[in-house]
């Protein structure tokens, strides 16, 4: 048992480590060969501790106590160098959060035992309480909302306390609770010490956010600048359709004299696809509404796509053009990307319901789809690859909706994905 007990000793300090910087690696992009590198590592580590604190005496003698305890940090940043993707700057950046969280866990564990003497339950269940924590944080916010890479303004301050941390708690005397008589200046120690991590993780978390959403709001409004500069465009196209199609008259009379029956036939082709705009059209109450179905009904026609809309939206008046035509330009971009991906013609189907319902506006938006669609918060996730700069459109149909006082919702079952929206007429 006594064994037992000192090989604990021994290694305590890095099964603290390795157990934070597991939760990090545990939801983060993995190596290759990840369960082997990830047991070589924790083999290592545990070794290396062992070792430091066996020979501890001598070890200290040759590179004294900052040399000894910057051996236990080098485990930890070798670990998460191992096992995950991550560049010399992460793996700095998530090795200082891990060292953080264990000061934090360690700290409180040992203000504790100071005032009710060491209670090993009381620190096992303060360790899974605070890495609990951790591993929400982790995963919700630092891995979520991850930046491309880390910059030195995250990096260098938040080295620079925890190097002073660590510092201080090499050289401070009576490093460990060693079950003596309670002493104030080492819980006053132990406080300090926590809070400096504590607020190391707290203003990470509150950076990752700010940059997160930062991101979004930016994702967002280049979506809605991409929105308007088609409605323009496209509105520009369909003025100039219609002025053609206002000419047919013309244009027929010049095909009557045509002579040669090549031109005459070309000509008629021609005159039949102008024509056929027309099939398209559909009014819906709303200037914006009306360019955009144009628009997308002539490309569904071009790609096989059977798109219907029933559509009463002269109600829609309070909402300005460029927003009408973002809603639904985003919604029906959505839905053409899933139905093209359908091979089975009676299926690249998309229906469009716009009503008034008591005081009202209500969207339905329908569509097949294949595969799987993933949600997170109520939101369908992007399929494509490059997530960081998709998915705005669906983010910017809510933020919309949430404009003018309305929802969004989004389901997905048996095949068929539905996008409601609902509006209060103002």
């Amino acid at each position: 048992m006594n064994v037992l007990f000192m090989i604990w000793d021994y290694i305590s300090y890095a099964v603290q480590l390795i157990l934070a910087g597991s939760i990090i690696v545990y939801f983060s992009p993995k190596r290759e060969h990840f369960p082997l590198r990830y047991l070589l590592s924790v083999a290592i580590f545990g070794g290396i501790s062992f070792s430091l604190n066996y020979f501890s005496e001598k070890i200290m003698q040759a590179v004294g106590f900052v040399g000894f305890w910057t051996m236990f940090v080098a485990g930890i940043i070798v670990m998460i160098h191992l096992c995950t993707q991550f560049d010399l700057k992460q793996v700095l950046y998530y090795s200082v959060i891990a060292l953080a969280v264990q000061h934090v866990a360690f700290d409180i564990c040992e203000i504790l035992d100071s005032g009710f003497g060491r209670i090993a339950v009381l620190d096992v269940l303060v360790y899974a309480i605070i890495y609990g924590i951790f591993a929400y944080v982790i995963r919700n916010i630092f891995i979520k909302m991850e930046p491309k890479s880390v910059s030195h303004t995250d990096l260098i301050p938040m080295m620079t306390i925890v190097l002073i941390v660590l510092c201080v708690s090499v050289f401070y005397k009576g490093n460990t609770f060693d079950g003596s008589a309670f002493s104030w200046n080492y819980v006053f120690y132990r406080i300090v010490d926590a809070l400096c991590c504590a607020y190391i993780l707290w203003t990470q978390g509150i950076r990752r956010q700010s940059e997160y959403y930062a991101g979004e709001l930016a994702g967002i409004n280049q979506a809605f600048r991409i929105q308007k500069e088609q409605y323009r465009m496209r509105q520009e196209n369909i003025d100039s359709i219609n002025r053609k199609c206002h000419d047919l008259k013309h244009q027929l009379e010049a095909l009557h004299h045509m002579e040669k029956e090549s031109d005459r036939e070309a000509y008629y082709r021609e005159l039949k696809k102008d024509i056929m705009i027309y099939d398209t059209a559909i009014d819906t109450g709303n200037e914006a509404l009306n360019v955009l179905m144009m628009d997308k009904g002539l490309y569904c026609c071009e790609h096989g796509i059977q798109l219907s809309c029933m559509a009463d939206a002269g109600s829609l008046s309070f909402m300005k053009l460029e927003d009408v035509y973002a809603i639904f330009g985003n919604a029906l971009d959505n839905a053409i990307t899933a139905v093209e991906k359908i091979a089975d013609p009676e299926k690249r189907v998309i229906g469009l319901k716009v009503l008034n319902q008591n005081n009202f506006f209500m969207v339905q938006l329908q569509n097949y789809y294949d595969g799987s669609v993933s949600f997170e918060n109520g939101m369908p996730l992007t399929t494509k690859r490059d997530k960081s700069n998709h998915g705005f459109g669906v983010k910017s149909i809510r933020f919309l909706a949430e404009k003018y006082g309305g929802t969004m919702t989004a389901n997905a079952r048996d095949g068929i994905f539905t996008l409601q929206i609902l509006l209060p007429i103002s």
